[in-house]
């Protein structure tokens, strides 16, 4: 635990986008506020672009919530990240997190990544901060196991040779990457940098699998993005939380993707205190609410009907819509 003198647990909490994504982080700061209120947060935006107006509005919001320190974080190559984005898809901002452990102040030795705008912090996040790393370099949620003679096992790096049943699983990711505990302090120690990615990169290429390029659709080049890389850079480095106790790909406490109700027609038997807006039709900031904050009116693209949801779902649109509020409240108290 990294506790204060006055025994105040202090939390280091990071993002990477760009512009696009600066309204949605708002509404997850608001949340993170209300919700982790007993603590200090240290919140890092890891971005390339970010405009100075977006970056000050962010900051008087941190300002206005009073328990979150704002922390601008300028990646000083973006352009170094394009072989990964080249191989694995996704964006720039997708893979700032990989080398956090460079970007982030050098006393930081732990960190909480967060997705930008399509997570929510609802409750109290300590055993998933606070839990020991071990030898690990993530602690992640694990959604893919290997099943021997009836066990739930954590795969292992020789599984990375089995390119029939278990490379499939590794490089569409055995953690979603939503929400995941980096090891700063390994990561520095073990000389980790983008060659080690590119590398990793390489290897991953070189084995001629292809799997389906979720964006585009079809077939083509491995598209495995941040959570595949990820997975087979530190196979075997990984801690799944709750692990051996609890052998669940649905027990997601930390990072629940409420595409799990397409799955269940029923609440899961904990309480997630970490939303992820993952596995579903659309994002919470397309739907198309009764009202809306005059601030935040959408601008192109079209509405989407919350009619597409599955009845469990709405209430965490809703409790989007209510944090979108309270950071219009906030924000407008600030003269923003």
């Amino acid at each position: 635990m990294n506790l204060e003198q006055t025994g105040q647990l202090r939390y280091n909490i990071a993002t990477s986008s760009d512009d696009t994504l600066i309204p949605q982080i708002a509404v997850s700061l608001t949340a993170m506020a209300r919700n982790l209120k007993e603590a200090q947060i240290d919140f890092y935006l890891l971005h390339g672009q970010v405009s100075a107006g977006n970056i000050n509005m962010l900051s008087a919001l941190c300002q206005g919530l009073g328990n979150i320190s704002f922390h601008q974080v300028r990646v000083p190559e973006p352009e170094a990240y394009d072989p990964l984005v080249e191989a694995g898809g996704w964006l720039r901002e997708t893979y700032y997190p990989l080398c956090a452990h460079e970007l982030l102040p050098d006393d930081v030795d732990r960190v909480l990544y967060l997705d930008a705008g399509d997570t929510l912090v609802i409750g109290d996040i300590a055993p998933y901060y606070t839990e020991d790393f071990g030898d690990a370099f993530l602690i992640v949620t694990g959604q893919k196991y290997k099943v021997v003679n009836g066990t739930w096992l954590v795969p292992e790096p020789e599984d990375l040779e089995n390119q029939k049943e278990f490379l499939p699983g590794i490089l569409e990711g055995l953690f979603n990457s939503g929400s995941y505990m980096i090891n700063l302090r390994k990561m520095r120690e073990a000389g980790i940098d983008l060659s080690y990615y590119y590398d990793c990169t390489e290897r991953l290429r070189g084995t001629g699998f292809k799997i389906k390029d979720r964006e585009m659709g079809g077939d083509g080049d491995i598209c495995f993005g941040d959570q595949g890389l990820l997975s087979a850079a530190f196979i075997g480095r990984l801690k799944y939380f709750g692990y051996p106790q609890i052998r669940d790909p649905w027990y997601n406490p930390y990072n629940f993707c409420i595409g799990y109700y397409d799955h269940f027609d029923r609440k899961p038997d904990y309480q997630p205190a970490i939303l992820h807006f993952a596995g579903v039709p659309f994002k919470p900031w397309k739907a198309n609410y009764p009202i809306f904050p005059e601030r935040f009116k959408r601008s192109g693209g079209t509405a989407q009907e919350l009619s597409r949801l599955k009845p469990l779902q709405l209430e965490y649109y809703f409790l989007w819509l209510e944090y979108l509020f309270l950071t219009d409240k906030v924000l407008g108290m600030l003269g923003i």
